[in-house]
């Protein structure tokens, strides 16, 4: 392991000392004095007792100095590098979702570019995924694309960490509100349930993406030796799982489908003693089980309230009266072109024919579900041509 030391001195003064403190006392160290200037912390370590001394005052000149020292001595009891101590000194007040890739094509830390992206992206959408299980009144099957605010909310909040050692890994860190009063009281029923319920939007969302990564793992276990493999998946329904979670697992894979681990570390600054977090491991063969079964929660589920925008490029009917059409276009809130598939009544497809004629876009809303390599929208209404609705 690489013992990195940490001697930039803009990245030892950044940490206050709140931060250093809270992360001391969560790693079992007891103060033995203290003083305007600083506190004195111990801890005893097979017998063996180190001291380290803590700066509390930020405007002192040789502040980062001192900041470096406690890393030293941290660093040595831990038997980590000064640079790991670091990065959880930083995140005491944040829970931090790491994934780990293991790409077979390319040497540790390093993945293809396509496959970093594609990672990054997979990452923001777990995290949407869980944030709207937590905000939604009732679970669903396929997520809409138009999300509510209280999640976009939250997404600005959340931040990407710097790379770690070792292969390809990415984190998320959620800033959560430290507790101020002791746990809450336990009471008959499920602990678990308790403590997630006394817990504020930020923690509740790490502990339901956790929650539901685990519960698409099990599912995606049972498949392979299940003659009913999408049972796991509808039946995790109420975890939050998703078509639009598989989708995103599936996505950290990359095109190469290389298995991948995740991980919950709580912040400091609000431990939670009730939960375990083991690492979540997938293996290759998971990843189609996954892809099939969010294909599957999409076909059979519709997802509500979607708006399409773009020009009708196919016309049919039999006769007069109601007629099917196609329309290729953008779906609301994603940025590549589809063609969607849909039957209008005979009103609505009057609208359409002379839209097509004229050359100019329309809009409608209805119910999008997929059927085999085909997109149609069920229900569709409100059909409008552009300059209808810029009126």
């Amino acid at each position: 392991m690489i013992r990195a030391q940490v001697t930039d001195r803009a990245a030892l003064a950044a940490r206050s000392p709140s931060e250093l403190a809270m992360y001391l006392r969560a790693n079992q160290w007891g103060v033995r004095d203290r003083d305007p200037s600083g506190i004195v912390w111990v801890k005893s370590v097979d017998g063996d007792e180190f001291e380290a001394l803590q700066p509390n005052d930020v405007g002192l000149r040789d502040y980062p100095a001192r900041v470096r020292d406690l890393l030293s001595v941290i660093a040595m009891v831990e038997d980590r590098s000064e640079l790991e101590v670091l990065g959880d000194i930083t995140s005491v007040s944040m829970d931090v979702h790491s994934v780990r890739a293991f790409p077979a094509d390319h040497g540790p830390g390093m993945i293809s570019l396509d496959d970093g992206v594609q990672a990054y992206e997979s990452m923001r959408n777990l995290v949407v995924a869980a944030a709207y299980a937590v905000s939604a009144e009732q679970p669903r099957a396929v997520q809409p694309t138009r999300k509510p605010t209280e999640v976009l909310r939250f997404l600005r909040e959340v931040a990407i960490g710097s790379p770690a050692e070792g292969s390809f890994v990415l984190s998320v860190h959620t800033p959560i509100p430290p507790r101020l009063s002791g746990p809450p009281s336990l009471f008959d029923g499920d602990v678990s349930e308790v403590f997630e319920s006394a817990e504020p939007f930020e923690r509740r969302v790490s502990l339901r993406l956790y929650d539901a990564v685990q519960a698409a793992h099990n599912a995606a276990n049972e498949a392979l030796v299940s003659a009913y493999g999408l049972d796991g998946f509808t039946g995790a329904i109420s975890r939050g799982v998703s078509a639009n979670l598989c989708e995103a697992l599936v996505g950290l894979g990359g095109e190469a489908g290389h298995p991948f681990e995740m991980t919950l570390r709580l912040a400091i600054a609000r431990p939670l003693r009730a939960r375990a977090f083991e690492p979540i491991r997938f293996r290759r063969d998971h990843l189609p089980v996954l892809a099939s079964a969010a294909q599957e929660l999409r076909e059979r589920v519709a997802d509500e309230g979607v708006l399409i925008v773009g020009n009708v490029v196919r016309l049919h009917r039999e006769g007069t009266g109601s007629g099917e059409i196609s329309v290729a276009g953008m779906i609301e809130g994603e940025d590549r072109l589809r063609r969607v598939w849909m039957s209008l009544h005979e009103e609505d497809y009057a609208r359409a024919t002379n839209a097509h004629q004229e050359m100019r876009s329309v809009s409608v809303r209805g119910d999008l579900v997929r059927r085999g390599t085909r997109m149609y929208l069920m229900n569709p209404s409100s059909l409008q041509l552009a300059n209808d609705r810029d009126e």
